[in-house]
């Protein structure tokens, strides 16, 4: 997640002041001077005072004055580094109290500059909570953020807010309350690919077909240049098992990016990944070629082609467990031979997948451990079932080493 760039709060003060008592002419002249440490302590007097506290005026400078504190707290050299820890809170409250108060919306302007000031730095401290694995804490900060943002009108830094509460939410396994946030941002037509996607994996975890419908129809309808919301639809039409539609959307993603051969090649193994969900292994395996064909040289295609045919060889496997001990029709040797035909297949797709990390520099191996670990094993075990006992060892003595570095 990228920090929001903090807003510049206005620089110029043209409030009238000929009607403010003493505190609140002091403290207005003192920020002018920037005599921080005496315009704090009378505006504090100011708010208490039962002449100024129902004022907007007072506390809109209270919130103008602790702004300004917080832009001098980040300035390590600043005598007013440590003047007030909370400015923060102080500024929120102070800017939620002179909202109250301004009917008349005469400080509005200058109002809204401190909730969008504030609005950041709690906006921050979210992505630092998060970033620190403290959900529940980044949870409370982008609350504040939204609040000040909502408040000043800077509808796309609310939504920014919205999404690291979701994403805190997600990554708490709070599904409920990611689904508060992320409901939001669709409502708001959010454009983040992330945001349809858990949203759809969650209502089809739990079976909710229609409301998985719904989160993808959405995705098309906010971002129809979106090929990823193609793909989505693709699934959606393919749970509720409308395969016609289904290949119209998976088609219509591939003719989206047919002219950007690179985001193509991806594309096609993602249209394959879905056809093999449904069963469809030759028109998956047909998307795996054509992407094989367009860059051989590649770890996603040559992977879920091994993959594919693996996973298939060990559904016959668990196949022959269904056979009756009579049988005379010979279905169980029969099941026997796919499945090693299709483990024989699926080798020389793993050892490219497997040759592909290998020739990456050694600092983007250290990202791809997880996927040479998946396919070393899944050789492991090919390897075994198929008596291939010389081409075992090295693999076996490579799992070892991955196994001794974690």
């Amino acid at each position: 997640m990228k920090r929001l760039a903090l807003i510049a709060l206005l620089a110029t003060l043209t409030f009238s002041v000929s009607a403010q008592t003493l505190n609140v002419q002091s403290a207005i002249q003192d920020l002018k001077k920037n005599y921080l440490n005496k315009a704090k302590a009378e505006i504090d007097l100011a708010c208490e005072h039962e002449n100024t506290k129902e004022d907007a005026k007072t506390w809109c400078y209270k919130g103008l004055i602790y702004t300004r504190i917080g832009a001098e707290a980040s300035n390590p050299k600043s005598k007013f580094k440590n003047l007030a820890p909370d400015w923060a809170e102080q500024a929120y409250n102070a800017a939620i109290e002179c909202k109250r108060l301004d009917t008349k919306n005469e400080y509005a302007k200058e109002n809204n500059e401190v909730f969008s000031y504030v609005g950041n730095e709690f906006y921050n401290k979210s992505i630092g909570a998060y970033n620190n694995g403290n959900y529940a804490e980044a949870i409370q900060f982008a609350e504040k953020a939204l609040t000040m943002f909502n408040n000043s009108g800077r509808r796309e830094f609310a939504n920014e807010a919205l999404y690291i509460a979701g994403i805190s939410a997600k990554a708490s396994n709070d599904e409920e309350t990611m689904k508060n946030y992320y409901n939001q941002l669709i409502r708001r037509k959010t454009d983040k690919q992330t945001v349809y996607r858990a949203m759809f994996d969650l209502y089809k975890k739990e079976g909710n077909k229609a409301d998985a419908m719904k989160v993808a129809t959405n995705y098309s309808k906010n971002c129809p240049n979106d090929y990823n919301s193609k793909l989505l639809m693709a699934e959606g039409y393919l749970l509720n098992e409308n395969i016609e539609k289904g290949k119209e959307m998976l088609n219509g993603a591939l003719e989206m990016t047919r002219e950007n051969p690179e985001i193509y090649s991806q594309i096609l193994v993602q249209v394959g990944s879905i056809l093999e969900v449904t069963g469809d292994f030759d028109g998956a395996m047909e998307r795996y070629t054509e992407s094989l064909n367009q860059n051989s040289n590649q770890f996603a295609a040559n992977f879920s082609v091994g993959k594919m045919n693996f996973n298939r060889g060990v559904d016959k496997l668990e196949a022959t467990k269904q056979v009756p001990l009579d049988d005379e029709t010979g279905l169980y040797d029969k099941l026997i031979e796919e499945s090693n035909r299709l483990f024989s297949q699926s080798i020389n797709y793993f050892k490219a997948a497997i040759a592909y990390i290998d020739n990456l520099p050694a600092e983007k191996q250290a990202a791809q451990r997880s996927n040479l670990f998946n396919c070393l094993s899944a050789l492991e075990t090919v390897y075994a079932r198929l008596e291939m006992y010389d081409d075992l060892k090295p693999v076996k003595a490579r799992i070892e080493e991955i196994k001794n570095q974690q």
